[in-house]
């Protein structure tokens, strides 16, 4: 086998294994210890809390966090909780029921997973209550701190059964819409609003194993975005898409064909995806920001901006565990919903855009202002035809931020919108949460449609590691706080969004494309008034670095005044490969090869050097000898010419010497008088002969001896061991008498160690 190819893939492998592990570079890596202003809240040590932030109100910033038989009211400003905890445990009975559904103590209570605050001010709240979910109504007492509960109802369709299970909710109009499971078993998905209203139930067109993760409540919609398996690509294998499903606010429900069913339940891909001739995409959504005003790119006008939201997609489990973070403008969203239908004429047809003519007028995508009136081929149409055509595409063409990595992958994201830099542009500022507990800060630092995304920081929040659930930013004008609110399940932490102030020059600070800070006076500040360029990280008005330079040394003149007193010379320098002198020697001087040296003359001083401690250069013309530094004449040769000449003497000595063995060999063979001296000695003995190991020589002698074994001429115990191939024909080496039997002669027999030639 080939060693190279094998090497080559030896090569190939580790560089792209060095490539799959490689991780982000920062402009600025941050351990939690090292970053100042930091706050946490740590909750109950004696358990897991399952912390999740369901609830923020900005008059009273703070926070209302679920967790395990308890419900946490935690300020943003200081991470300190209020004594207005809402506690919340299920009863023994339910505890017992659960247990003996196999289920562990553990997940056997009540994790506060829905909250909804009404107009009242009244809460609803509802937990997984040991596997019977269930909601409560709570009031804020008048005459004490805390709350007071009011009413207790099913929370079935409204709270999962499971904490672990990814469900979403959305407070909208006195109502709760809730997308999760109504079973144990979680084979019964369905979204649902107060009024029970819901998705068909265990039809794969409508919701097929899916995975909430968001929902919004815009204009009369209600917006619903998960992950699920893609129905359309099952003919091509099983498949996750990610998807977006929008409902009517208003929906009342259809007649017979759809009763208590949405009638305005549609839903559409979300492409986040790597562009080229065979895409690549990150299907499966995991998170999304709020909805606010912005740009997935740098604008100089504050008008420039778009309402949009941006959203973590990753690949599957069991494939390039990838992570990208995609944005989409709500007016794709609107338009795809617009557009053409998907559908398929019957099972196991492929899946096809439905032509205009068979699509109800007027277009389904319109809210009806009562549902009940639709009439029965619009009611048709929708039972079959949830899925639209087109994919809503990402903002921008391409994912914002991608990873490729074994060790982790984004979970949550959250967006400083519309940050006004110094250099008077906005930007959307990325914080996105990691599987290891970190928080990447990133922006889109490009200011053309290109696409140049920077990490800006990447700071190890949990020094355990542990999965960020929640990232929130909080802005806090009156008291100047400007905070990242980062949460898992066992912790709260709060950090600043910037570390401006640890750059200590304007280099350092203009070095960190951070648009949030600027230098101002002497120092890094946040601020939008100094210095700073994000694209390029550098900027004249800072100074240049100071750099050390070095000077070019200009040889000396070939021609060099010596004595006998000149100092050594350190550099390694070449000799001629011919007439070497000695190096231990100083008398070595004369002439060699194509290089003429001068002898030192007796009475010659040395010129004083006006640089005599700086480097000297020595050109092509100077030859050391010993360890002087003497003149040489130019050789007439070069480089590349005397290596040529070299390497052909040496081929041509060394066939010269094969030629020569070789006809000294043949003389030896050939030469009889040779033969004769070789063999014979003062008396004509001879060896035995053997053939064949063990047969004697025959007495024909027109036949050649195959070996020879010729003895001791002084018959001694000592044998010479040597065999000469005799030419065909010829006498025995005595010249006159043929061979005799081995029979007639009392020589000692040697039957080994037998040399042949």
């Amino acid at each position: 086998m080939d060693l190279l190819p094998v090497l080559m893939l030896l090569q190939v492998t580790a560089t792209l294994s060095q490539d799959w592990h490689r991780d982000f570079e920062a402009v600025k890596i941050w351990q939690i210890k090292d970053v100042p202003g930091r706050q946490s809240y740590s909750g109950v040590s004696t358990h897991s809390d399952y912390f999740k932030l369901l609830y923020t109100d900005q008059g009273s910033m703070s926070m209302l966090v679920g967790a395990r038989n308890a419900l946490h009211n935690i300020s943003m400003v200081n991470l300190e909780e209020s004594l207005e905890r809402i506690e919340w445990s299920p009863r023994p009975f339910d505890m017992d029921v659960c247990k003996k559904k196999q289920k562990s103590e553990e997940e056997c209570q009540n994790f506060i997973q829905v909250l909804g605050k009404k107009d009242s001010g009244d809460l609803l709240v509802c937990g997984t209550n040991a596997f019977k979910p269930k909601c409560r109504s709570y009031r804020k007492s008048t005459d004490s701190i805390g709350y007071t509960q009011i009413e207790e109802e099913s929370g079935v369709g409204k709270c999962p059964y499971n904490p672990n299970h990814n469900s979403s909710f959305v407070y909208a109009d006195g109502r709760l819409f809730g997308a999760t499971v109504t079973d144990i078993a979680e084979q019964n998905p369905l979204i649902l609003n107060g009024q029970m209203i819901r998705t068909r139930s265990h039809d794969s067109r409508w919701l097929n194993d899916p995975n909430f993760v968001a929902s919004f409540d815009i204009e009369d919609k209600i917006y619903f975005f998960f992950r699920e398996t893609a129905v359309e690509n099952i003919n091509c294998g099983k498949a996750v898409f990610s998807r977006i499903a929008r409902v009517c606010k208003n929906d009342k429900g259809g007649n017979m064909v759809l009763d208590n069913t949405w009638t305005s339940f549609f839903k559409a891909r979300l492409n986040c995806s790597i562009p080229g001739e065979f895409p690549f995409y990150f299907n499966e959504i995991q998170s999304t920001s709020n909805f606010f005003q912005g740009n997935y790119r740098s604008t100089d006008l504050s008008k420039d901006r778009q309402q949009m939201f941006y959203a973590i997609f990753t690949t599957p489990e069991n494939s390039v565990r990838g992570s990208a973070v995609c944005a989409f403008r709500y007016d794709d969203i609107v338009n795809v919903f617009k557009g053409k239908f998907k559908g398929q004429e019957n099972f196991g047809h492929e899946w096809l855009p439905v032509p205009d003519e068979d699509v109800p007028k007027p277009h389904p995508e319109s809210c009806s202002e009562n549902s009940l009136d639709l009439g029965d081929d619009t009611m048709n149409f929708v039972k079959s035809h949830t899925l639209m055509d087109s994919a809503v595409p990402s903002f921008g063409g391409a994912p914002l931020l991608m990873k490729l990595s074994l060790k982790s992958r984004f979970t949550k994201i959250a967006i400083d919108w519309q940050v006004h830099a110094a250099d008077n542009r906005y930007y959307d500022i990325m914080f996105v949460g990691t599987e290891d507990g970190r928080v990447l800060k990133a922006i889109n630092k490009g200011h053309t449609k290109e696409i140049e995304s920077v990490i800006l920081e990447d700071i190890q929040v949990f020094e355990d590691k542990q999965p960020i659930t929640d990232i929130k930013i909080f802005h806090d004008k009156q008291h100047g706080l400007d905070k990242l609110i980062v949460m898992s399940r066992e912790n709260i932490m709060s950090i600043p969004l910037h570390r401006c102030e640890r750059a200590l020059t304007c280099s350092e600070c203009v070095a960190l494309q951070d648009p949030y800070c600027s230098f101002v006076g002497t120092t890094c500040a946040a601020s939008d008034r100094g210095l700073q360029n994000i694209v390029e990280g550098k900027l004249p008005a800072c100074g240049a670095p100071l750099e050390t330079t070095t000077k070019k040394v200009t040889p000396e003149p070939t021609t060099v005044v010596m004595s006998t007193s000149s100092p050594k010379c350190n550099c390694s320098c070449g000799v001629p490969s011919n007439n070497i002198p000695n190096p231990h020697s100083r008398s070595n001087f004369g002439v060699t090869n194509n290089t003429v040296t001068k002898m030192p003359q007796a009475g010659m001083t040395e010129k004083p050097d006006e640089n005599a401690f700086a480097p000297k250069l020595m050109d092509e013309s100077s030859v050391v000898v010993g360890e002087r530094l003497e003149e040489a004449e130019p050789s007439s040769l070069s480089v590349a010419e005397t290596a040529i000449a070299i390497v052909v003497a040496i081929v041509i000595s060394s066939i010269l010497s094969f030629v020569a063995g070789y006809k000294v060999r043949s003389c030896t063979h050939t030469n009889d008088d040779n033969d004769d001296a070789f063999l014979t000695e003062k008396h004509d003995i001879y060896g035995s002969l053997h053939k064949n190991h063990q047969r004697t020589l025959s007495q024909d002698s027109n036949k050649e001896p195959r070996y020879v074994n010729h003895s001791d001429i002084n018959n001694s115990n000592k044998q010479l061991n040597l065999v000469v191939n005799l030419p065909k024909g010829s006498n025995l080496p005595n010249g006159n008498a043929p061979a005799k039997p081995i029979s007639n002669m009392n020589v000692p027999v040697s039957t080994d160690n037998k040399t042949y030639v």
